[in-house]
This record gives structure tokens, C-alpha cells and sequence, in this order.
């Protein structure tokens, strides 16, 4: 956790810097928001762990670990970033529709847009008509086997979900004793990929050296085990 407020502000000012920054890739804006995105749940992550709201602060695990996920896997293989804009768009199909229809208002899917069409287009020439023909939605187990972390995806990705979705083993407090020592260490690996994403947008982290061996040190080491605090008069 000491770590983790380290590299916050160190996260929040490398995304300040790029405030006058031209984004000279198509896939540039996906890291810059991916990377924001994590920062924000870290930076509530580490407002609730200080309150000593462990069950709170382990809600914010799960949207960093499926961020940090799709970003290396499009860090990775930049080709990835349609597929991972075809998740978006099919989730954000299924809403906007369901409210148009309740207005009863027209509603016209992203796939049919010009944008859309327009990003195809410019997606196209910068990495291949080829990688248009799958249109499959990016998951969050294709972004893991993208970059050979599966095993990672079954254990942490799952493991987080079951809060998420309110599994009884996990809302009563079974799993916490597994679940726990990990969170922190989920955060971290979080915050290390964002950092990583926006100095490769030219941000400026003149510490990120340092943060990274810091890092490193903590993910090689056995996690502790989390004492939670009783509460008071227990």
C-alpha cells in the first residue's frame, strides 16, 4: 500500500503531462483513457484501504484487473484495439437501444454510423484489412490469452468476479482469506501497466525506473496475510 500511494500521484501527473500532447496512433486514445481509468480506481482503492473499508476498496479490483487486461493485450497487439471497440459497441448498443426504445426514439447501432465506418476505413490502413475480418468482441479471456496469461485469468479474474456478481461464497466472507492478499497486489500490477502506457505516449514520469523495481520486488515476494481490524468493542 505504500507503494501503491507512491505511484498515484506519480500516475495522476504523468496524464496531466500529456495535456499538450498530439496523439499520433489511432490506438493512443484507448491507452490514454485505459490508463485513467485505472488510475481513478486505484486512487479510490486507496481512499477506502486507508478508511480500513477492505470489502469496499475490493468492489474497485475487479474494473482496474479487466482494464489493465485489455490494455496489455492492445499494448501488445495493436491489431486488437477493433475487436476491443466491437465489445464496446455491442454493450453500448444494448443500452442506448433499450432507452430509445423506451422514449420511443430512433435508434441507429454504431456498426451502421459513418464513424464507424470512417474507423474501419482508418484502421484498415494503418494495420491491414485482415484484421477486420474477425469481428469477434474482446474479451477479457481473449485479451489474457492474447498475451499467455490464461492461468492469471482463471485465478484473479475469476476470483474477483464473485464479488462482483454477488456469489454467496464470496458476499459471506468464505473466500476472503484467499482473495485478501491479492487485491493490493492486483492494484499494483494495475497502476504499473497504466504508468507504462502513458510514458509510452510521451508522458513524463522521471521516477518510473525506480517505481518499477519497487514494483518488481513486491510481485516476486509470497503476499503477506491481511489483518482486518475488528471492530471496535469486538
Amino acid at each position: 500500500m505504500t507503494l501503491l500511494c507512491d505511484i498515484e500521484p506519480a500516475v495522476a501527473q504523468a496524464l496531466n503531462s500529456l495535456g499538450s500532447h498530439m496523439t499520433k496512433r489511432m490506438e493512443d486514445m484507448y491507452y490514454f483513457y485505459a490508463a485513467k481509468h485505472i488510475h481513478d480506481t486505484l486512487d479510490a482503492f486507496i481512499v477506502l484501504r486507508a478508511q480500513h473499508r477492505l470489502d469496499g476498496s475490493r468492489l474497485l479490483v475487479r474494473p482496474a484487473l479487466e482494464t489493465m487486461l485489455k490494455l496489455r493485450a492492445v499494448r501488445a497487439k495493436p491489431e486488437l484495439l477493433h475487436r476491443a471497440l466491437v465489445a464496446d459497441n455491442k454493450e453500448m448498443d444494448k443500452w442506448f437501444s433499450s432507452v430509445a426504445r423506451r422514449h420511443n426514439l430512433p435508434y441507429t447501432p454504431i456498426s451502421e454510423r459513418t464513424e464507424w465506418a470512417a474507423f474501419r476505413a482508418r484502421f484498415a490502413s494503418q494495420f491491414g484489412a485482415e484484421n477486420l475480418e474477425d469481428g469477434a468482441p474482446l474479451t477479457a479471456y481473449d485479451a489474457a490469452k492474447a498475451i499467455g496469461i490464461e492461468p492469471y485469468y482463471d485465478t484473479h479474474y475469476r476470483g474477483f468476479s464473485h464479488y462482483t456478481h454477488g456469489l454467496l461464497e464470496a458476499i459471506s466472507g468464505a473466500l476472503d482469506q484467499l482473495i485478501d492478499p491479492e487485491a493490493s497486489r492486483v492494484m499494483l500490477q494495475s497502476a504499473m501497466t497504466a504508468l507504462d502506457a502513458v510514458t509510452y505516449l510521451g508522458a513524463n514520469c522521471p521516477n518510473l525506473e525506480s517505481l518499477s523495481q519497487r514494483a518488481s520486488e513486491v510481485l516476486t515476494k509470497i503476499p503477506d496475510k491481511l489483518l482486518r481490524r475488528k471492530a471496535e468493542g469486538a
